[in-house]
């Protein structure tokens, strides 16, 4: 039997719509590997859903980059996040997933992060256990960082469970120790035991999932048989693994955080160097999409309908 799709589970029974939370859980609990591509802005959101993918990711890193042109080194407030995420939120019908970074600050601004993204209409939100202020653990030339105790961030994940309206709306718990010391170090000590025995304990705080940063495929298998509870995963470059590696290893959800960024300032990084270097806007018009196809991608047809409805000149 084939797990439902997306579509299927938005239907739901007898017709009914579920919400986006519930598809979201739903899905999970079905056995269907969700697929979370990330986007910084509300048109790389909307050109994600129309690709068919299951779901979108709103992280850090991304984000800063797109609104801030910065690194991910904690630059941006939860307000501006927010602003982001709402408008990915009303351009798309898909789950959408958040990073929370360290929740912006203890166990009360955790409660309070948790009620603002759920009220934008976010499915899930991921929660590290950094120090203040939470970055990126792979940034080269940047401090390590320092993570706080089990104990917690275990009292962060209840008051994120007390916190939420509707009981599909998930809490992952995201341990980052493979950032918090130097690559060597982390194997040379067996540290990824250490992500193994924080995942398990944020899953007995009430985590609905444990978020892990599997590099190789060795990585992959050992955190599948090692954590007891629903996994995510992510795509990494250092050992690219294939979406259905992470299928066939058990995980419930694995995001591609970075890719439509990557792809996006790829094509204006040659486009824009093209049209630099012969100064012919015909050098570049191949690489550009066509006005019709746009105007469909952003939804005029609607406002245009919109417009001979209400009688608008």
């Amino acid at each position: 039997m084939t797990s439902p799709t997306i579509a299927d589970l938005k239907r739901g029974a007898g017709g009914r719509t579920l919400s986006r939370s519930a598809v979201l859980r739903q899905s999970i609990e079905a056995g269907k590997l969700v697929v979370a591509i990330g986007a910084h802005d509300a048109l790389s959101a909307r050109l994600i859903e129309r690709a068919g993918f299951d779901a979108i990711y709103v992280g850090s890193y991304s984000t800063e980059a797109a609104f801030l042109g910065g690194p991910d080194l904690a630059l941006m407030s939860k307000t501006e996040r927010l602003l982001i995420t709402r408008n990915i939120v009303k351009a798309t019908t898909v789950p959408v997933v958040v990073d929370i970074e360290e929740g912006y600050g203890n166990a009360i601004n955790v409660m309070d992060a948790v009620r603002d993204f759920e009220a934008a209409g976010v499915s899930a939100v991921h929660l590290d256990d950094e120090k203040l202020p939470s970055k990126c653990p792979f940034l080269p030339g940047i401090p390590r960082n320092d993570l706080i105790s089990v104990e917690e961030m275990q009292g962060k994940i209840r008051a994120a469970r007390d916190a939420r309206e509707s009981p599909d709306f998930m809490i992952i718990a995201r341990s980052d120790v493979i950032g918090s010391i130097p690559r060597e170090q982390y194997y040379e000590e067996r540290r990824i035991e250490e992500v193994a025995r924080r995942s398990n304990a944020y899953l007995d705080a009430g985590a609905d999932a444990a978020f892990v940063m599997a590099l190789t495929r060795e990585e992959l298998q050992y955190f599948r048989d090692n954590i007891k509870g629903p996994l995510v995963g992510i795509f990494a470059p250092v050992e690219p693994l294939a979406i259905r590696e992470f299928e066939e290893t058990g995980y419930q959800i694995v995001i591609g955080s970075l890719v439509s960024l990557y792809m996006a300032a790829r094509g204006l990084v040659d486009g824009l160097k093209a049209l630099a270097e012969t100064r012919d806007w015909n050098a570049v018009t191949g690489q550009m999409i066509d006005d019709p196809e746009f105007f469909d991608i952003v939804g005029l047809q609607d406002y245009g309908a919109a417009y001979d409805r209400y009688g608008i000149e």
